[in-house]
């Protein structure tokens, strides 16, 4: 048994998932108002037996603890086994290489660290200077606890003394990034010394490093953690932990640069406030917020420096936040990279010579107006490039085009675009159609793929027109579709080796390019695309979101790396799919699709099957109670819906062979 299937039989779901819902039992099944969508009648199910929920209503979404907390908590699947599997005691580590075993100690040894700068700042004689700098900044007692400031003394060996006696080697402080070897005294020493301390916290609270400001002159004014197995700077957000609740709560997060901004945010109850580590935001930092919301609000110093600053981190947040690419083809077998702009940016201009730390504490009504009046991306550009280049010259003009055009092409709304061509136009002074000329080409260009992930497609299908089947060849059926001939005397049903979402999953591991084909089959067939949630087994809805980002890059494929992506614990599930795959018979692409999309289809007819059977037992409970009518008219809707759909699917599998050429594309129309 893995690790993963021990936590779900140690966890009983109807617990979990009460946690957050109010379930009522109903039969063999509990019921509650759905936490992802608004509703009046209860349509959120959990099934006790197989530990699993589904939405009836608008959602439509379901799955097993693991998705729910995934989608509850905005975590990933490896935050979240972790959490369970702490919760019930398994040992993750039964399962791992012992490269994990190995981080557990860095967690541990940075939390020892935590606990020791911590009590120094709070009792030792030598933090005075610490204490007195927190109280001049108007830090108190209850932030000091809340985010665990510490203080590290002017020492030489302090921390490190500490931690060998309490067990950690010289060589794991050295990992952590704690301490640091004089190679030329050969010595180690402590790398923090007269500093206030700020531990440094992923996601789910554990510290994973330190920030450090120094007291007095010298330089550097902080200093951090160096890069460890666990601190990655690029990739942290400092104060998340305690900010993701309160972003997801107001759907928008406030990004500043220190971290006395967050402190002295959080501590006067603006809980939505974060900050980079470093001077740009990174691909890795918006792409952790953008799980909790789409709008982000970036603070901007008032200074040309911190102007500068800002607008790299917005480049940045352009291209990992706006550009979110992926291989599809058209109806007409065209590839495209599909991009579109899914998230809102602001800029706060702060008053000059003031930073929001500042701020906040002389005046929090101002630190709530500017955030409110906060301008959109767009607006910001128009400014910045006023004062960065001369407009009266062509090559001012040429940039400041150059610079806005992108920004203009992203917006969807049309009435938006042309208001803002308008204005870049009196900038400018350019007529406005070649303005609008530049957009179109920024638009046009920003949305052709590379020419790398173009040729690997053409690459891809040259070769399956190679391994086209010659004609006559007739697919094979899936393994679960085999009959007995007329001539053949039946034989005893075997279990099958795999479920039908695994064997979906074998097929595009097979051939990972299926899911760019996959997405114009279901649209040409008119039936919903293929979507991770709706795969029940949290393994197999992992797999799939890796796949589809993996095919997105240009990397060929290669098993391998694409294990090196995914999170241990899935490696035996990666491992078990590839393998059965390969027992597979031989196919040709044609016979491939064919069983990929009937597979596909059968599982929705399967789960159209269950969700039609629970409608019944849902429309006979609520005819027992008085009061509902519009849940049984609701009941009444979906299961019109079911059928409808049901039928549909049977026609859409009925037909597909006819309509694939033996190259395995759909046919013209004539």
């Amino acid at each position: 048994m893995s690790v993963i299937d021990e936590v779900k039989q140690r966890i009983d779901a109807v617990d979990l998932i009460g946690r957050y819902v109010q379930l009522r039992k109903a039969g063999t099944t509990y019921k509650g108002l759905c936490p992802f969508h608004d509703e009046r009648s209860p349509s959120f199910t959990v099934f006790p037996d197989s530990g699993t929920w589904h939405c009836f209503g608008s959602c439509g979404v379901g799955g097993d603890i693991f998705s729910f907390l995934m989608r509850r908590e905005k975590l990933e699947f490896r935050e979240v086994l972790e959490m369970l599997a702490r919760e019930v005691g398994v040992n993750l580590e039964a399962e791992h290489d012992p490269a994990q075993g190995q981080r557990t100690r860095h967690y541990d040894i940075n939390e020892a660290a935590a606990t020791y700068f911590h009590e120094i700042l709070l009792h030792h004689n030598g933090a005075q200077t610490g204490r007195a700098y927190l109280t001049q900044r108007g830090v108190n007692v209850e932030t000091i606890a809340q985010f665990r400031l510490g203080f590290a003394l002017e020492q030489w060996s302090g921390l490190r003394d500490f931690l060998l006696e309490k067990g950690w080697s010289l060589e794991e402080q050295l990992e952590a990034g704690l301490v640091k070897r004089n190679e030329e005294r050969n010595s180690v020493y402590d790398a923090f010394r007269g500093r206030v301390i700020i531990p440094i916290r992923d996601r789910q609270s554990r510290v994973i490093g330190f920030g450090g400001r120094l007291l007095g002159d010298g330089q550097p004014k902080y200093l951090n953690t160096s890069e460890t197995p666990l601190f990655h700077k690029s990739q942290v957000v400092f104060g998340l932990d305690l900010a993701r609740e309160a972003i997801r709560r107001e759907d928008r997060v406030v990004i500043v640069e220190g971290y006395m901004d967050v402190i002295a945010a959080h501590q006067h109850g603006f809980a939505n406030v974060v900050a980079c580590m470093g001077t740009s935001l990174t691909s890795e930092q918006l792409q952790q917020l953008h799980r909790f919301t789409n709008n982000f609000i970036l603070a901007l110093d008032a200074d040309a420096a911190g102007q500068q600053a800002t607008i790299r981190g917005l480049n940045q947040a352009r291209q990992s936040l706006l550009r979110v690419q992926k291989p599809t083809v058209t109806a007409t077998g065209q590839v495209r990279l599909t991009e579109r702009l899914n998230a809102n940016l602001s800029i706060v201009s702060m008053p000059a010579g003031l930073d929001p730390d500042d701020v906040i504490r002389r005046d929090a009504p101002q630190w709530q107006k500017l955030v409110a009046n906060a301008q959109p991306l767009v607006d910001f550009y128009f400014r910045f490039i006023a004062d960065q280049y001369d407009l009266a010259s062509a090559q001012g003009k040429g940039l400041a085009v150059a610079e806005i055009a992108p920004l203009i092409a992203e917006l969807d709304d049309e009435i938006e675009r042309q208001h803002y061509i308008q204005q870049l136009s009196r900038e400018v002074q350019i007529d406005e159609q070649t303005i609008l000329s530049r957009v179109q080409a920024a638009a046009k260009t920003s949305k052709l793929p590379t020419e790398p992930a173009k040729k690997r497609f053409t690459d891809r299908t040259n070769l399956q027109h190679r391994q086209s089947p010659v004609p006559g060849a007739q697919p094979q059926p899936a393994p679960w579709e085999t009959a007995a001939t007329p001539n053949q005397r039946p034989v005893e049903a075997k279990p099958l080796p795999v479920s039908r979402e695994d064997h979906l999953l074998a097929n595009l591991l097979r051939d990972p390019n299926l899911l760019v084909w996959l997405a114009s089959a279901t649209e040409r067939l008119e039936i919903a695309p293929l979507h991770p949630e709706e795969l029940q087994l949290v393994q197999n809805q992992e797999l799939l979101k890796a796949l589809r980002h993996y095919i997105s890059s240009d990397d060929q494929w290669d098993p391998e790396l694409f294990q090196d992506t995914l999170t241990t614990h899935l490696h035996g599930h990666l491992a078990k799919l590839i393998s059965y795959g390969a027992q597979l018979p031989q196919r040709t692409v044609t016979e491939l699709r064919i069983d990929t999309v009937k597979t596909l289809i059968d599982l929705r007819i399967q789960w159209l099957g269950a969700n039609a059977l629970h409608l019944k037992f849902m429309q006979e409970d609520a005819a027992r109670q008085d009061g509902m009518q519009g849940a049984k008219q609701l009941v009444k809707l979906n299961n019109q819906h079911i059928q409808t759909e049901l039928r549909q699917l049977q026609e859409s599998k009925h037909l597909l062979p006819r309509l694939l050429s033996r190259s395995g594309e759909f046919r013209p129309v004539a």
